[in-house]
């Protein structure tokens, strides 16, 4: 099904260039259709020449919008999602969510409640739709795999993302303390995870750096029913990368950011290599993201993902900052001893 509505497209930071514009530029029906809400006028006037949208489609606030619009996609940093989204809610405009759909459970139930029996919300949790986390959700549900006992998850790498506003380090907290990379990556991890087993698994133990400010590492250790779960994330340098699933029957394993190989491995020692079915391709990715959302809000078909399915994970990583302890180097502990 083909759709093709005035939309708009809040924030024009990497994100937006990145993911969203591309489609949207790709689709000639939709990008004659495509609003800028940008208050740095001299950015979206680029965005608008290098994807090819009207120039006289930019405005600077979601209040300067035409009455006609009635789908947005929010691209703004984090820290403003609960805001900007209730403020197109009350305009009846339905919203996709970049990730994380908002900075704590809390600000996403109020969100979705703002939202109900007035507009439709979705959140870009792009990972549940890519072929190698598809197919381990299948493979667990199947019952191939067993019981689950562990999932062990290792992703970290320099930070590198080309932030426009540079956000990430400097998001305003009542606390004082921003929050850094367990929301960064973890969002995506504990998404998976919560997806994965259909359950928001308890916080039993966790540490990580920060010292007041955003953190760049956590390892955590959370557990749901009898499976023990281990994670550890880091904008410091390169982990593993990897994921590794163990159940009664099978154990399978991934890449995090390779989105169609994994290995399964069963307790007799046989190893087989596979390659997911599906198209890992992030713009396709993209596509099918934004065409499910305009296709829902015209009426037709069901959400790909549920706004209500991203509050768990965003509960887990509450649950993680309210439990953690500061990392100490051994070189520092007996100054503070």
């Amino acid at each position: 099904m083909q759709v093709a509505m005035p939309l708009a497209v809040v924030g024009s930071g990497a994100i937006a260039d990145y993911y969203y514009y591309p489609v949207l530029a790709a689709n000639p029906h939709l990008s004659a259709l495509t609003w800028i809400v940008e208050p740095t006028r001299d950015r979206g006037l680029k965005a608008a020449e290098k994807f090819g949208f009207r120039p006289d489609q930019l405005v600077g606030r979601i209040e300067d919008l035409p009455s006609t619009i009635r789908i947005a996609v929010n691209a703004t940093p984090s820290h403003l999602h609960r805001g900007t989204t209730v403020a197109l809610i009350e305009r009846d405009i339905s919203v996709l969510v970049e990730k994380p759909f908002a900075e704590t459970a809390e600000d996403a139930r109020a969100m979705i409640a703002a939202a109900e029996g007035r507009a439709i919300l979705t959140a870009n949790h792009f990972r549940r739709l890519t072929p190698s986390y598809a197919f381990v959700r299948e493979f667990i549900a199947s019952g191939k795999l067993g019981e689950v006992k562990s999932i062990t998850w290792a992703e970290g790498h320099k930070f590198d993302w080309p932030t426009q506003s540079g956000f990430n380090f400097r998001r305003p907290w009542p606390n004082g303390r921003p929050r850094g990379a367990l929301l960064d990556i973890g969002v995506h991890i504990f998404d998976i995870i919560c997806w994965w087993l259909d359950a928001q698994p308890r916080v039993d133990a966790a540490v990580m750096d920060g010292y007041g400010g955003p953190e760049a590492f956590v390892r955590t250790r959370l557990s749901a029913g009898d499976a023990r779960i281990d994670v550890s994330i880091s904008f410091l340098n390169k982990l593993a990368n990897e994921f590794r699933v163990e159940g009664t029957k099978a154990t399978i394993s991934g890449v995090t950011n390779e989105f169609t190989r994994l290995e399964i491995a069963t307790p007799d020692g046989v190893r087989k290599t596979i390659s997911a079915p599906g198209n890992a391709d992030r713009t396709d990715i993209a596509r099918r993201m934004v065409m499910n959302f305009l296709e829902v809000v015209a009426g037709s078909g069901s959400l790909l993902i549920e706004a209500k399915s991203v509050v768990p994970p965003l509960a887990v990583i509450d649950e993680v900052y309210a439990t953690a302890t500061d990392y100490l180097p051994e070189c520092y502990q007996e100054w503070v001893a």
